[in-house]
């Protein structure tokens, strides 16, 4: 658990650190061929989201990253009920000349939240949302279950957030005081490897080819769904990264919810739905 003096941003290292944890999602759900490397040079267009009032290390580190590919409104989850923002897609769709840049802060940011912050997420603002701050070098979990802030789960990857959050006011601008110390931090590389962890524990359960469910929220009515995948995984080898049998699991994931479970909607897994990546 680094404090705040002890963390460095670094561009590069942040870009590894997303590759990293999508190259994780793909071992364990995620198609291979949902993530996309920019080139070279970077990603075109990024520079129409000059609207959203990022900073200029801000508009460098989305022209590099990699990206869960998006189709207008529709992507996998990458944690809980959330997608990753496909900052390229929403780049080649807004104009530098209009207002977008506040309709893609609505979709991807709190309210209260300082301009040079991005979001690695995308969607409602009832979804979570991750913060990546690159003046600090830290990921704020906004609206982050206490459960994983507290470790109260089965996550041996676990970190502790950030201390110096809970004293924001001793060193954080007024208006962002409140907010920081609301909604716990970690260190880039910790905050991913805390979502790896709660994957790993099956704390969090992809549900289909486009949905993560966790134990934490999940409704008295679904929880025998969730219950049945988590079972599944571990049936085909999870969390043993060597031995998972993926497409598999998958395949048993998809027959089970149809014959076990035909009222319950997953999206993007509909029967007809051939493949050997369980229905993409």
């Amino acid at each position: 658990m680094p404090g705040l003096s002890n963390i460095r941003y670094s561009r590069e290292k942040t870009i590894s650190d997303v590759r990293d944890y999508y190259t994780f999602l793909t071992k364990m759900y995620l198609d291979e061929s949902e993530v996309i490397e920019p080139p070279v040079e970077g990603w075109p267009y990024i520079d129409n989201l000059r609207s959203m009032g990022k900073t200029d290390e801000v508009m460098a580190l989305l022209r590099h990253l990699p990206y869960i590919r998006r189709n207008e409104d529709v992507g996998p989850e990458a944690a809980p009920g959330c997608s990753f923002a496909d900052w390229q897609q929403l780049a080649q769709v807004t104009s530098p000349d209009d207002d977008d840049g506040r309709s893609l802060r609505e979709c991807s940011e709190p309210p209260e939240l300082v301009d040079d912050i991005p979001s690695l997420s995308y969607g409602r603002r009832s979804e979570p949302a991750f913060l990546l701050d690159t003046w600090r070098g830290v990921v704020h979990w906004y609206e982050c279950e206490d459960a994983i802030i507290y470790n109260n789960t089965n996550n041996l990857d676990w970190v502790a957030p950030v201390p110096e959050m809970d004293d924001a006011s001793d060193w954080a601008p007024e208006r962002e005081a409140e907010w920081r110390a609301q909604h716990p931090a970690w260190a880039v590389a910790d905050f991913f490897k805390i979502l790896r962890g709660q994957f790993l524990a099956l704390n969090v359960v992809p549900i289909g080819p486009l949905e993560v469910y966790d134990i934490y929220t999940v409704r008295n009515d679904d929880s025998a769904v969730v219950s049945a995948i988590q079972q599944i995984y571990r049936q085909h080898g999870w969390p043993d990264l060597l031995t998972f049998r993926k497409q598999d699991c998958l395949r048993a994931v998809k027959t089970t919810l149809h014959e076990e479970f035909p009222d319950f909607y997953v999206e993007g897994c509909d029967e007809e739905d051939g493949g050997e990546d369980g229905g993409r």
